[in-house]
């Protein structure tokens, strides 16, 4: 156990304190899984609601009992120096019980392999098999270079730092981070809660907040850069503008910049960790360009602009409108916002709390509490509301929700916005969606509401008709004049990897493979006719319910080191997906596509392409997921 742990057990008042602003069932969880004893889970199961704490209401007498009784667990261990009781001598049906009772909902048996590769994590990492293997069979005639030095990227240097795998991470930017660095604007901020935005391998307890802003997720990114020494194997101000495929030697070019100079370097393995999200879009509007004055992109925010006082136009109402128009608010002369559809918003308790003492230090030191507050979460945020994404056939009012429970959504939400916006009919005409929640990617509440209501902030709904040298002109033909353009309007997520070449096998330009704005991969990791080039974050892998990107990235990079370990135990050089295998995956994917809420035909979104098929999202439950990248399947390769 660890110290800080040990030397409050001594002290059982302060802990009970501490103790007392941790979740109850969470806590439950904990107190089941180390005495292998159902009855304190039947004591809270009659008030559990749901997978947050805000879910249940579980008397305080039960709690104490509780809080007494994990305690008393806790010393006797530490006293008698006993091991904590491992996850593997748990019955699975007992592992599928607690987890039922914590989230509030029967959870499938289906989930308990992966819970129990979450729970081994505070004993061994047996999500690295693959980099055991590596670092045993390992050879010299595999090289790698990573392009992106952002979350994925970062992920993946730690892992074949550790596999041994020599490797380079080239990154566009003077800093490492990604988006977390590239996105700076007022307000900044993760939308899915931090404790599952971070490595499963390197859990953080310095978060303040259940919702962290941008500087506190970049510098988490720093100290795992630092942590593991990674910054000598990091280019920064870089750019990779091509990579061609040598089919006589097996092996990679790419071809870099940094400033005026190329170079060419040669790898056996690319992964590809730009992501998805890193390339701003401009919203095409006539006379844009002739704008005269500043025009700021969220995703480029101008931290020398001054604000104050200005009339500010800030064009979409997505995620980072969200985000950063509360705070323009506060310090503009009039802010006017211009959307062109509105999107659901959900109303979070967790959105603006702050962590307190007690369970940050719960978090860090109560053995498991954080691993079973993250699946808590990853249920809560994701895969227990997959099914409220998924179409009824049967649904009797398919034009405004897609199934009972996405139903209910609907008027919970409505509800929300009406307590806040009030009687004014002609506001809430505009900000309630008239498609179906979920339909394009959902928003915390971030006072949004309560900042249209504001004297100095005008929402304007519907299309712009042009912008000239100092205005904003509507459909209406209202003109808007402002002191400076704020486009919140996202990113070139259909022209995934541009601006790069990349040239497979047959001189194949993947761009022209995906005939520019249709991306495809299988498992969104590989490619047909691009032999050992991955991708990580790629075609349909982002989760626009919720869940974990984090979560996904580390299903992807064990799958990379899944392949390589196939390369070395078949002692071959290269490895190319099937076609057949590729064009079953995306057409099952297109299938699962065509039966959930972003393909509803009141929806458009970035989320689809020019033709309307969904490119960006994963349609899986993250245990589907889990499962199909747990390992490659020899048969889906062709080896040279």
């Amino acid at each position: 156990m660890k110290s800080e742990l040990n030397s409050l057990l001594k002290r059982p008042h302060v802990m009970m304190d501490l103790m007392s602003e941790a979740d109850i069932v969470t806590l439950t969880l904990v107190l089941s899984h180390l005495t292998s004893d159902s009855k304190y889970i039947e004591l809270i199961e009659p008030y559990v609601k749901g997978a947050f704490d805000y879910a249940a209401r579980v008397p305080e007498e039960i709690s104490l009992e509780i809080r007494n009784k994990l305690i008393e667990v806790l010393l006797h261990k530490n006293n008698q120096k006993t091991s904590l009781n491992s996850i593997e001598n748990i019955n699975d049906k007992f592992i599928q019980k607690i987890m039922s009772v914590g989230v509030g909902e029967d959870v499938p048996n289906e989930y308990v392999p992966m819970m129990k590769e979450e729970l081994s994590f505070d004993v061994d990492n047996i999500r690295d098999f693959n980099v055991e293997y590596i670092k045993e069979h390992k050879n010299n005639n595999f090289n790698c270079v990573i392009i992106g030095a952002g979350l994925c990227g970062i992920l993946a240097g730690i892992k074949f730092l550790q596999a041994g795998i020599p490797f380079i991470i080239i990154e566009k930017n003077d800093s490492i981070g990604g988006t977390w660095y590239e996105n700076s604007y007022p307000g900044c901020g993760v939308d899915t809660p931090n404790h599952v935005y971070a490595y499963s391998f390197e859990p953080s307890f310095k978060w303040n907040e259940f919702y962290s802003k941008r500087d506190a997720i970049y510098k988490y990114l720093k100290s795992c850069v630092e942590k593991y020494n990674l910054s000598k194997y990091i280019r920064l101000n870089t750019t990779v503008e091509k990579c061609i495929y040598n089919e006589m030697d097996k092996k990679w070019e790419t071809t870099i910049r940094n400033n005026k100079n190329k170079e060419k370097l040669q790898s056996s393995i690319i992964i590809s960790a730009v992501g998805q999200l890193n390339r701003p879009s401009l919203p095409d509007i006539h006379g844009i360009n002739g704008f005269k004055k500043p025009i700021i992109h969220t995703g480029a925010w101008d931290h020398k602009y001054n604000f104050n006082n200005k009339n500010v136009s800030l064009i979409g109402t997505g995620a980072s409108s969200m985000q950063v128009a509360p705070e323009l608010a506060k310090v503009a002369k009039k802010l006017t916002v211009f959307q062109r559809t509105p999107h659901w918003v959900i109303a979070n308790p967790n959105y603006h709390r702050k962590l307190s003492k007690g369970k940050k230090w719960v978090l860090k030191n109560i053995p498991y509490y954080s691993r079973w507050y993250r699946f808590q979460l990853f249920w809560g945020f994701c895969d227990g509301i997959h099914a409220s994404l998924c179409k009824d056939p049967s649904w009797n009012f398919p034009d405004r929700s897609i199934n009972h429970t996405n139903d209910r959504f609907r008027i919970n939400m409505i509800k929300h916005i009406e307590s806040i916006i009030g009687n004014d009919k002609e506001l809430l005409q505009k900000v309630i969606p008239d498609y179906p929640p979920y339909g394009k990617r959902m928003l915390m509440d971030n006072n949004w509401f309560k900042m249209l209501k504001r004297k100095n902030v005008e929402l304007i709904s519907g299309n712009i008709n042009s912008i000239t040298e100092d205005s904003v002109i509507d459909k209406n033909n209202n003109h808007y004049k402002t002191d400076v353009i704020v486009t919140a309007t996202g990113f070139n997520a259909s022209k995934m990897l541009w601006p790069m070449d990349i040239i497979g096998k047959n001189q194949m330009n993947l761009s022209n493979y995906w005939k520019d704005d249709n991306p495809r991969a299988h498992l969104g990791i590989t490619v047909p006719n691009f032999p050992n080039f991955f991708i990580m974050y790629g075609p349909n892998t982002n989760l626009a319910h919720g869940g974990s990107i984090v979560f996904h990235g580390e299903c992807q990079i064990r799958y990379i080191l899944g392949c390589i370990k196939l390369l070395l135990s078949k002692n071959v050089s290269a490895m190319d997906c099937r076609t057949n295998v590729f064009e079953d995956y995306n057409k099952y994917l297109d299938e699962q596509h065509g039966k959930m809420v972003w393909t509803h035909s009141k929806v458009s979104s970035w989320y689809r392409n020019d033709s309307g098929r969904v490119i960006t999202n994963s349609p899986w439950r993250l245990v589907d997921y889990w499962n199909m990248t747990k390992e490659p399947k020899e048969n889906d390769f062709m080896f040279n």
